[in-house]
């Protein structure tokens, strides 16, 4: 009976250390790099691993590459942005003063209607003058008229040559402001573009890493021997 008991314990210390390995085994499987688990896959090797390492920092470092990327892409939209609003507020002052020429183009058309009408009444005044008693009185009405057009026609040359000075260069830096802006917009855009496709090939990598990499087992001792070797 003792016999069987010493026997009994000899087989039960047998199957506990053979069975400690696999446990020990199975606890080390349940590490990845991903930080999930149960982990997938085959065990990797020392080899394995140290490239997995290898390419994890590499993603790290392309990640935070790619965060620093998108904060100077938004800074520059919003900077587009911001270029894109100034121009409007620019288009819409050059509008209002267009409207007050358009009002003073009106005012130099109802002076050419008015000397128009000096021009035609002096005519007749030279074909068909007037009685004598007539005569002074509409010679000075016509001269009166001469006069005052003659200010008049002064007035409108100098607001004509004001317009002129300030609608021109507004329109010229106008329209250098929106062909800035419209070519810093295709560039950000462009960069945008760019970045995006930055994005989604960083995405298809790490997802290949996670495949490959991330969610297979490891070995911690081997994850402290390749720390050593730094």
């Amino acid at each position: 009976m003792r016999g069987r008991l010493i026997v009994g314990a000899g087989c039960a210390a047998l199957a506990l250390s053979l069975a400690a390995p696999w446990a020990a085994q199975a606890q080390t499987a349940a590490k990845t790099l991903n930080g999930d688990a149960p982990a997938k896959g085959t065990m990797m090797s020392r080899d394995e691993l140290r490239a997995c390492l290898k390419d994890q920092a590499a993603q790290k470092a392309r990640s935070a590459e790619l965060d620093q990327r998108r904060t100077e892409v938004e800074a520059e939209i919003a900077d587009v942005r911001r270029q894109k609003e100034a121009v409007q507020a620019e288009r819409d002052a050059y509008a209002a003063k267009a409207a007050e020429v358009q009002a003073f183009k009106e005012k130099v058309k109802q002076h050419g209607e008015r000397l128009a009408l000096y021009n035609q009444r002096v005519k007749e005044f030279r074909e068909n003058p007037p009685k004598p008693a007539d005569l002074e009185r509409e010679r000075g009405q016509i001269e009166g008229e001469a006069d005052a057009l003659a200010k008049a026609d002064a007035a409108i040359k100098a607001e004509a040559a004001q317009w002129t000075a300030t609608m021109e260069p507004a329109r010229a830096a106008l329209s250098e402001h929106t062909q800035a802006q419209q070519a810093a917009a295709a560039t950000a855009t462009e960069h945008n573009r760019v970045f995006n496709e930055a994005v989604a090939a960083q995405q298809e990598q790490l997802a290949a890493w996670k495949q490959r990499c991330g969610n297979r087992p490891y070995r911690e001792a081997d994850e402290k021997a390749i720390s050593a070797e730094k």
